[in-house]
């Protein structure tokens, strides 16, 4: 199949969101003015960040690094290729970044012992810039990470797993964008997404997590080439006015549904396989808007995809109705005739009208 680009989406242009926001050569002219600093296991990383000139940068030797860490300045923290551990003290987050003018890079690190309430693994505040490459966030007794505030989050081949709540919390205005990430074993969701944050997934799984992806309050999150799957609830959840794209994702062997839209969230989905999920493919309710594009739903244990109505059998249900619309063009969405059918029905409620359009004809039985 021929990749191609769905153009003059509304939801794309919202989408618009941060990308490519390395902040390494900011830091470059004053890392290289400012000596190097080495730590031996056992050694006080706080200290060392509290003596630091701005650009400076500090080398972890292997092992284990115990005290919580409070990050106010640009520093550079570098891990040892055998395995460095920064392990949280006190309750709170392990490593909190703080600051408006804050430039922070963190490099092959294990950051664990986030403690109680708000333990986080990395906390980000305020407009900090954090660029994160090679590190993992796990066994924290709340997020991995956390992003509040204006700040912006760069992690490249990043791991935020087994951690007691979310993988990935943001909040606010935090502008989040994950490459080649690996969000996975989280006690409740993977990513949490609150009040007009900004997130972008690029190369990236959410896997095996108690529900994969939940936006809200004007989330806009953007996911290409992603994989989503493994949920004991569902994949994605989108409500209260969150905009959500995704472009070559699959939406895989979730619990419950692969996608759910509803409370005026929209939708732009181009080129996805949803497929093998526990409940609908798709479920869009109340004025919730979605778009399709060349996706293909097939094997999930309810319908392909449902607006609003309860039931299937009997159509359209006049005391549930659904208020918002559905576009398609060229989607395949297999009945229960067909060996990778959807189990129930291709499309609910199946009744003619305006609301498929011809881009969501379910393909033909199989002939025996």
């Amino acid at each position: 199949m021929k990749r191609r680009i769905v153009r003059g989406s509304v939801l794309l242009v919202l989408v618009g969101l941060v990308s490519g926001l390395s902040f390494r050569a900011l830091c470059a002219g004053e890392a290289a003015m400012s000596a190097g600093i080495e730590l031996s296991s056992g050694q006080s990383i706080q200290a060392a960040i509290d003596g630091a000139a701005p650009g400076s940068v500090i080398s972890l030797g292997p092992g284990v690094f115990r005290g919580s860490l409070v990050i106010d300045r640009s520093v550079t923290l570098r891990g040892a290729d055998e395995g460095s551990v920064i392990e949280g003290s006190r309750f709170g987050a392990a490593v909190r970044i703080i600051g408006d003018t804050t430039r922070v890079l963190l490099e092959q690190l294990t950051v664990t012992g986030g403690q109680a309430f708000n333990g986080h693994g990395i906390q980000t505040e305020d407009a900090a810039t954090v660029e994160m490459i090679g590190v993992t966030s796990a066994g924290n007794n709340w997020c991995g990470i956390w992003a509040t505030g204006r700040s912006t989050l760069v992690l490249t081949d990043c791991r935020l797993i087994e951690n007691r709540t979310f993988g990935l919390y943001t909040w606010d205005f935090a502008h989040v964008e994950l490459r080649g990430c690996t969000i996975s074993g989280n006690e409740t969701h993977g990513i949490y997404a609150l009040h007009v944050s900004e997130i972008t997934l690029i190369d990236s799984r959410i896997v095996d997590n108690w529900s994969g992806l939940w936006a809200w309050d004007g989330v806009r999150l953007h996911a290409t080439n992603t994989e989503i799957g493994g949920a004991e609830t569902h994949g994605v959840v989108a409500q209260n006015a969150a905009l959500i794209a995704l472009d070559w994702c699959t939406v895989t062997s979730n619990g419950g549904c692969g996608l759910w839209f509803c409370e005026s969230s929209r939708g732009v989905l181009s080129d996805c396989l949803i497929a093998s999920n526990g409940e609908d493919g798709v479920l869009i309710e109340q004025d919730g808007i979605v778009e399709f594009y060349r996706c293909v739903v097939r094997g999930n244990e309810a319908a392909g995809i449902r607006t609003g109505a309860p039931e299937c059998v009997g159509g359209f249900d006049p005391a549930n109705p659904y208020k918002g619309w559905v576009k398609g063009i060229e989607n395949t969405v297999p009945g229960p005739d067909r060996r990778d059918g959807n189990r129930q029905v291709a499309l609910c409620p199946a009744y003619p009208g305006s609301l498929w359009p011809p881009g969501f004809l379910a393909v033909e039985a199989e002939s025996e």
